[in-house]
């Protein structure tokens, strides 16, 4: 008696936390909750590709328009979240912080703002995404590969841009040397007395107890004998424009509060150097409006070090390279040694293809009191490569990472210290040329004598003509005339100020990751390093024509017209000036679109980057919502009569099916939903649906369980049945294959932006071997019409969205055929052999392989 009334407790409990069924009106209101979602969302994408094609091409406008979309945009958001938090009923309530945070970093650019509460000083790990006005690009990207791509970072804190403005402020820097400058284009007077102020300025009380705190946090970290590489983070540096080489980097600090300090000053006053100052002046920034946030990162105690491209920069995206070095990796960054280099492949598992042994005569090592010094590599590893190919390959994996991270190439600087541990100390944006674009040599050049012939490792491919001017030190850059190819033993950051003027680049030595290669490719200048012997070639005052293309350069005593006539100087673009890039500047916090992956763990609120994100996980959260309120559905169904033995039943919520007389069962011609009609033209396609016995093995269990003529179940006397809930443009649909449970959710309209298809398959009554041969199969055939997949166990879920009404009909079709052709399929998929043979017939359209059994030699359920 007892056991009765135990088991009528817990009957009445399972009740009770049993998913409560919807009534068809309450999912009508769900829909159209899901359907306002999509419209807002529309509308907020509407803007954001107007502002895209506005800041981001080449039309004229100003503040205005500029705070007028942002107006739109930002309300169309909030409409977006609240219609989100309704449908939802409020389950993701840290989306409207994430929101709140970008809207904020958006208003900043907009009204020229700064943050005045921000953190004078701020650990890696506690920099988000959305800091990057205070720490500056490249603290912000090395904290992104600590903190969100997970990988290997030195101990690190930035000294943000309030603290910049905090000391200029004190120090009344600007109000000294007010009569010293214009507005873009600094005299040299106002650079050397801002830089002299700037060495001598005194910290800021808040600021040095900020920087003392810091020294001592480290150090409990890393230990007193840890050093630090203190390194400039400006506003927009390692973002669209390097600033590669321009400010400067003091390596090996002690971890003592006035030594950091000395080496913050340094940095902070490299921003009005003279080869800064022209590289500004060269993108169009007021150099009083630059900001210097500084990055304070923990010496690596380097065995080697180095560069690394995660795509070729002459356009190879198939290859990566990394030039290599024993010790500290300053002499890779400024060209100044002949250093190891490495290609790696790619495709079909990363493999390293070539190697190329440097001299490597000189190595950059630490002092023991701080600082560095160039000196002579010891005899013995001169000719040692300063990687293995092991350790080359898995920096190959780190930097395809970093790759896939930022959703496009890397240059990386790392070390590995003598433990062998990989750290990463830099990574920032590429510029990679495109693919196949290399400049077509001359048709014929009979009066062209050639002087040196493809030679040097490529930087920037291009045209160009002018004499030869050597530079043998940096005094020599003030004398070189416009047009003139500039020829030097080593590359330099230092060319930097004269790269306005000159046509090509030739250098005796140095690399293609130098600072020098970076700044050449964002101005576009034809440039070769490691030309050997070119120096020596050519003939001061000399004029030339240089053609640097894949193979290297191919240089011609004389003008070559045909090849100066197809060759076109860059000149300066819209997108080269400040006020142009500082308003457009804000599409960084707007358009990417980063979370690209719902299957992904990582799809997050907190994963949101921009508005678009926020946008992306709304839809893909929405989708789900209205899945989860399908399967609870209720009321109203009528049975679809098809010529399979489906057992479907249909439940319209507006507009899917065409009965004014409400009868209890309708015709496929009666189906006015997009969606189901082109499932239901799929699934009985002649030839697919089998109801005859299964072919089984000895070792398939519940055999008879297969034996039954249609998809419905008989449990306890109770019919299941398969059901349909569908509009015009709407269908989920609930399916049971004997054992094979099946979910399909779609949307099919006109706007592509609004049609995903779901699809989510678990179950089977064979043993789990030939269910996951099914899942293999499912696999294939979803993954060659372009889905996005995910499995685990016998579960399989694929997704896909964004796609033309036309296309997502043709998909919905051929997912009613594989429902079809795979139903009982997992019976006979016996091999690895048979899941090939089967996914192949499926794709070519031969569905009688199935039918027929495909050749499988049929089995008694015994022997």
């Amino acid at each position: 008696m007892r056991g009765k009334r135990l088991k009528a407790h817990i009957r009445a409990l399972l009740r009770l936390l049993r998913p409560r069924r919807r009534s068809r009106e309450s999912f009508e209101r769900l829909f159209a909750s899901f359907r306002e979602v999509l419209d807002r969302n529309n509308s907020a994408l509407e803007i954001i590709t107007a502002m895209g094609d506005t800041l981001g091409g080449d039309y004229l406008f100003d503040i205005q328009y500029v705070k007028r979309s942002y107006a739109e945009l930002s309300a169309a958001m909030g409409e977006s979240l609240r219609s989100f938090d309704q449908l939802t009923g409020g389950r993701y309530p840290k989306l409207a912080d994430v929101l709140s945070r970008i809207d904020g970093q958006v208003r900043h650019v907009i009204d020229d703002t700064g943050p005045t509460q921000a953190a004078l000083v701020v650990f890696y790990e506690q920099l988000t995404a959305d800091m990057t006005r205070i720490s500056g690009g490249k603290n912000s990207s090395l904290a992104e590969v600590k903190n969100a791509a997970k990988l290997n970072v030195p101990e690190a804190f930035a000294v943000t841009t309030r603290a910049f403005d905090l000391f200029m402020e004190h120090n009344r820097i600007f109000e000294k040397t007010a009569s010293s400058v214009g507005p873009v284009h600094p005299t040299g007077a106002f650079l050397q007395e801002t830089q002299e102020l700037i060495l001598h300025g005194a910290m800021p009380a808040e600021l040095s107890r900020a920087v003392e705190k810091a020294v001592k946090k480290i150090k409990l970290r890393c230990g007193a004998d840890c050093r630090l590489a203190v390194r400039s983070s400006a506003g927009e540096e390692d973002g669209d424009f390097s600033f590669a080489g321009q400010f400067e980097t003091v390596l090996n600090v002690p971890l003592e509060p006035a030594a950091v300090e000395k080496a913050y000053r340094k940095v902070v006053a490299s921003l009005f150097s003279e080869k800064a100052a022209a590289y500004q002046a060269r993108l169009g920034y007021d150099i009083k409006q630059m900001k210097m946030a500084v990055a304070c990162v923990a010496m690596v105690d380097a065995a080697s070090s180095g560069v690394l491209y995660s795509s070729d920069p002459e356009g190879d995206r198939s290859t990566m390279v990394i030039n290599s070095t024993w010790g500290l990796g300053a002499s890779i960054v400024e060209g100044s040694t002949d250093a190891d280099f490495f290609r790696i492949r790619k495709a079909d598992g990363l493999s390293l293809i070539e190697t190329r042994i440097g001299a490597k005569d000189t190595q950059v090592v630490p002092l023991a009191f701080g600082g560095v010094i160039t000196v002579e590599t010891p005899q013995k590893s001169k000719g040692e490569p300063s990687l293995t190919p092991e350790q080359a390959l898995e920096l190959a994996r780190r930097g395809l990472k970093l790759e896939q991270h930022f959703n496009r190439p890397q240059d990386i600087e790392w070390a590995i210290d003598r433990k062998g541990n990989i750290f990463i100390l830099q990574s920032r944006p590429l510029r990679v040329a495109e693919e196949d674009v290399s400049v077509a040599r001359p048709a014929a050049t009979p009066d062209a004598r050639v002087i040196m012939r493809q030679q040097g490792s490529v930087v920037q491919k291009g045209v160009a003509t002018g004499r030869v001017f050597f530079v043998r030190n940096d005094r020599e850059l003030a004398a070189i005339p416009r047009g003139a190819v500039l020829v030097a033993r080593h590359d330099s950051s230092h060319f930097i100020r004269v790269m306005t003027e000159v046509s090509a680049i030739i250098t005796a030595t140095g690399t293609p990751t130098s600072h020098m290669a970076a700044l050449c490719r964002e101005f576009k200048i034809p440039t070769v390093v490691n030309a050997g012997n070119a120096v020596a070639l050519l003939t001061s005052g000399q004029e030339i024509t240089v053609q640097v293309d894949s193979d290297g350069a191919t240089v011609y005593d004389g003008l070559v017209r045909g090849l100066v006539a197809r060759a076109e100087r860059d000149s300066a673009r819209m997108e080269d000036l400040f006020e142009f890039r500082r308003k457009r500047y804000l599409l960084r916090y707007i358009a990417p679109l980063n979370l690209v992956d719902p299957l992904r763990d990582e799809f997050t609120p907190q994963a949101c980057r921009t508005f678009h994100d926020i946008l992306r996980f709304i839809h893909e959260k929405s989708v789900a919502g209205l899945i989860e309120g399908a399967e609870r559905v209720k009321g109203g169904a009528v049975k679809l009569e098809l010529p399979v033995p489906a057992g479907l039943m249909v439940i319209d919520i507006g507009g899917g099916i065409d009965n004014p007389a409400g009868k209890s069962s309708v015709t496929p011609g009666q189906v006015t939903s997009l969606p189901l009609r082109a499932i239901i033209a799929g699934m009985t396609q002649p030839g697919l649906w089998r109801s005859d016995a299964v072919p089984l093995r000895v070792n398939d269990f519940m055999a008879s369980m297969l034996r039954v003529p249609d998809i419905t179940t008989e449990s306890g006397g109770r019919v299941e049945t398969n059901m349909a809930v569908v509009s015009r443009e709407y269908a989920n649909i609930s399916l049971k294959f004997g054992y094979h449970f099946i979910i399909l959710d779609c949307f099919c309209s006109e706007k592509a932006k609004n049609n995903h298809i779901y699809f989510r398959f678990a179950g089977g009554a064979t043993d789990m071997t030939k269910r996951s041969r099914r899942l293999q199969l499912l696999a294939a055939i979803l993954e060659e019409y372009g889905f996005a997949i995910k499995t685990k166990g016998d579960l399989i879920v694929a997704r896909m969205a964004n796609m033309p009404q036309r296309d997502a009909e043709a998909l919905l079709e051929q997912m009613g055929r594989l429902f079809s052709y795979t139903r009982q399929l997992d019976a006979v998929l016996n091999d690895e052999v048979s899941v090939e043979r089967y996914t192949r017939a499926f794709l070519e359209g031969n569905y009688e392989a199935a039918g027929a059994g495909g050749g499988e030699r049929r089995e008694s359920g015994s022997r």
